[in-house]
């Protein structure tokens, strides 16, 4: 096999892998989209804007993701720190959510959920 085609091969190789970790999201951003679909969700079913804060004990990384991953989430009202919804987010390899699954209040707290999982 001449030099020309090995070369050829090897470029096509690489563009058909690029694509696989170019696209590929962090551990953070996929936890911010999942945040940001569950604050929508309560926000279309309270009629009101929401916002989110992510708690700094959350492990999020800049770590790639490579595969589908599922985060437990639990919201807190900000004055009484109550939870008030309890949902699991499955996100893809990209970090877009893929279904987002109510949780009963009654389940356990996210942390437990996620050790348990």
């Amino acid at each position: 096999m001449n030099n020309r085609k090995l070369l050829t091969i090897g470029c096509a190789l690489a563009v058909s892998v690029t694509p696989f970790s170019v696209q590929a999201a962090s551990t953070q951003a996929a936890m911010d989209a999942c945040a940001d679909a569950m604050v929508s969700v309560l926000a279309s079913e309270n009629g009101k804007p929401l916002g989110y804060r992510i708690n700094p004990e959350s492990d999020g990384s800049n770590a790639r993701m490579r595969k589908r991953e599922t985060f437990h989430l639990d919201a807190r009202d900000p004055a009484s720190q109550e939870v008030v919804a309890r949902a699991d987010c499955v996100v893809d390899g990209r970090g877009r959510v893929r279904r987002l699954v109510d949780v009963p209040l009654s389940a356990e707290d996210a942390i437990v959920r996620s050790a348990s999982f």
